[in-house]
């Protein structure tokens, strides 16, 4: 099957006066203002495909000087994104699945026939050094909740808010096993947050990201998951909107976790979690086969994903995460969509994969730790020589 490009703007998706990117022949985008957007992102994609075809790009001079220049463009310049956008009008959480499921859930009696192919993607070697390896990457990201923090996320959302999100949070986990929330930050904080990404992409932060799994070889990681990767604490330079936006997750998570006839959330006790993991899947089919969160019991008990792509279009941009959940019979299509945020249960009751994306697509993923099953990885992996730090 041959790769066709899609010609629409990888930054909004439009299809109408669309402008190609004179060096690597690949990108469209509608405007300058897109284009440079996001050339933060592209421009590594485009220098692999522009040095492959350097004799077709010397012969193409015609294009129009609109792309020509960036090569010239700052890497340090912080670029206000989009800055005549403006906050949308405060919208009611997303009912998800009790009220709208046939947006996100489809039949799929066949879900089953896929989980035990896909679970020799997952690690059984708990012994091996890769497993060790990705056990002390795992504990070097790991931090305690801060009540400080969570104080202070309450004063900037409503109680009433707070305890909305929570409420349905806990009825989505019960009956689906995962719970999707639009609007969570507004436009402009979602802006804000977005615009941090781009700086750290451009500063060169990113790397492959990681398996679990120890039965395969290096070379084989581009095939399973095509993503670039960074962890932030929130706290660092440049990132004091991914700081609000992992203090918000907690205060929901915790509160959540804390309240009264909260069902299987009240079975675990959430006292730690994991650095935000920022991830970009840069265009060209990137993707992640289908793999489980924690399938040798780290702790990681809730995955939270809040997504930064501007009008996405699956249709043409790809990039679904595909949930199949434990319980079988259906199948959660989950559209990456700006200021949406996902909540599902880590462990092996949710395999899922990204789809192949054909459009730059960004993720912040936050996980969140049981304190008794953390505790015992901990005892189990302490009794293996700590070969990787």
């Amino acid at each position: 099957m041959s790769n066709a490009v899609q010609q629409n703007c990888r930054v909004c998706g439009s299809e109408g006066n669309l402008r190609r990117c004179s060096k690597c022949k690949i990108a469209y985008y509608c405007s300058q203002v897109h284009q440079e957007s996001d050339w933060r992102v592209h421009k590594i994609e485009c220098k692999k495909f522009s040095n492959t075809s350097s004799m077709q790009t010397n012969n193409n001079s015609s294009t129009g000087n609109l792309f020509d220049s960036l090569d010239s463009y700052r890497e340090n310049e912080h670029i206000s994104l989009w800055p005549n956008l403006t906050p949308t009008s405060s919208h009611s959480p997303s009912s998800l699945l009790s009220d709208s499921g046939h947006g996100y859930l489809s039949e799929n009696s066949d879900v089953s026939h896929y989980l035990p192919e896909t679970n020799s993607y997952f690690a059984k070697d708990e012994q091996s050094e890769k497993s060790q390896r990705h056990f002390n990457t795992l504990s070097d990201n790991t931090m305690q909740i801060c009540d400080d923090s969570l104080m202070s996320s309450h004063l900037l959302t409503s109680e009433s808010r707070n305890e909305d999100l929570c409420k349905q949070i806990i009825n989505d986990m019960n009956v689906y096993g995962l719970s999707v929330i639009d609007d969570f930050l507004g436009m402009q904080k979602g802006l804000e947050i977005l615009n941090e990404v781009h700086c750290m992409y451009s500063a060169g932060v990113f790397q492959n990201g990681q398996i679990v799994s120890s039965a395969l070889a290096e070379r084989d990681l581009q095939t399973i998951r095509s993503d670039k990767i960074t962890w932030v604490k929130g706290t660092e330079s440049g990132c004091i909107n991914i700081g609000f936006l992992i203090n918000q997750i907690d205060s929901v998570v915790i509160s959540a976790n804390k309240m009264h006839d909260n069902g299987i959330l009240g079975n675990y006790k959430i006292r730690e979690r994991t650095k935000a993991m920022v991830a970009c899947y840069p265009g060209s089919g990137a993707h992640y086969l289908m793999h489980v969160d924690n399938p040798n019991k780290d702790g990681r008990v809730i995955t939270a994903i809040y997504y930064l792509n501007l009008n996405w279009e699956t249709k043409r941009s790809g990039g679904i995460l595909r949930i199949f959940p434990e319980q079988g019979g259906t199948v959660a299509d989950i559209e990456p969509k700006f200021d949406r945020i996902i909540f599902f249960w880590s462990d092996r009751r949710n395999p899922h994969e990204v789809q192949p994306a054909h459009r730059t697509r960004y993720a912040i993923t936050v996980w969140y730790f049981d304190a008794e099953e953390r505790e015992s990885a901990r005892n189990r992996y302490r009794q293996y020589p700590q070969k990787v730090t």
